[in-house]
């Protein structure tokens, strides 16, 4: 008797006297999945709600097409369709008809549109997944030469300069490289190996000869300062290069002894903290735009 009423209560129309309860909770659940969509323009991927856990926990999901973000919304919405639908011999009355649902999700949240902000560019251009470049939840397919950063990450990262904690420590380096190289400097960017205290040797050519640089790049946090054995280290390195001088460049900035440590060496070490970095990001010439 209980089994007949609860069948015959999910006949009951919803508030608009034309959606039955199945179908109300199977556009709920798949407008609560789209309601917790993040674009992260930088991986060019969208995170959302998918499921959830042994705890009851929503369950984040990874997804890297609007392909992907619409199966997974079609399932979400079929599962609680069967959820509440009436059966008859072991199988739902009315089959799952959700795609309504999942195309105005779609819409509302711009998924498509997302997806195409961020396309991949035409075959035979060089690039670099930004899954291959930066960290986890940190976001935008970055086209990247073959022998340098491109000038797009380079402007991107001017707006959104504190993106550069997201980077992985090797493009962070390979970022100071080109930032070097576009101030008039030959670069020669370590292995990514133990360099002997140096990732980028930068030479500063005129009629006379060349001033050789090294630099050092620490991709710390902000509350992580770098300490004055750091800078006492990279001395002792530019004195065995008998190099012209030594920087060392860091997404978070420095000890007061480091400081005290640089004005003792004076010109022969120079630091440069997170705002030094934003100023040459936004210095850093654009194709089109004149200082």
């Amino acid at each position: 008797m209980s089994e007949q009423k609860a069948e015959n209560d999910a006949l009951i129309p919803g508030d608009d006297e034309t959606e039955m309860t199945w179908e109300t909770h199977s556009r709920e659940a798949i407008e609560s999945a789209a309601a917790s969509i993040e674009k992260d323009e930088v991986r060019g991927v969208i995170y959302m709600d998918d499921g959830e856990d042994h705890r009851f926990n929503p369950k984040r999901g990874e997804f890297e097409s609007w392909e992907d973000v619409m199966r997974a919304l079609t399932e979400i919405g079929e599962n609680e369709w069967v959820a509440y639908a009436p059966f008859d011999g072991g199988e739902p009355l009315f089959s799952p008809s959700v795609d309504g649902y999942v195309e105005s999700a779609m819409i509302d949240h711009d998924v498509e549109g997302f997806f195409d902000s961020i396309s991949r560019p035409e075959e035979g251009e060089e690039i670099v997944d930004a899954h291959d470049l930066l960290a986890y939840r940190a976001g935008l397919i970055v086209q990247v030469d073959l022998a340098e950063i491109n000038a797009e990450l380079v402007r991107y990262l001017a707006e959104h300069p504190a993106k550069m904690y997201e980077l992985n420590p090797r493009k962070f380096e390979e970022l100071v490289a080109e930032l070097f190289r576009a101030k008039g400097y030959d670069i020669e960017l370590g292995r990514g190996t133990k360099d002997g205290g140096v990732d980028i040797r930068a030479f500063l050519r005129n009629d006379v000869g060349a001033l050789l640089t090294l630099i050092q790049c620490k991709r710390h946090l902000a509350h992580n300062k770098v300490n004055v054995d750091v800078v006492r280290g990279l001395y002792g390195v530019v004195n065995r290069d008998d190099a012209s001088c030594g920087m060392i460049v860091t997404t978070s900035t420095f000890t007061r002894d480091a400081r005290s440590e640089q004005r003792r060496l004076e010109h022969r070490i120079h630091l440069a903290d997170y705002t030094d970095l934003t100023k040459w990001l936004r210095d850093y010439p654009q194709p089109g735009r004149t200082h």
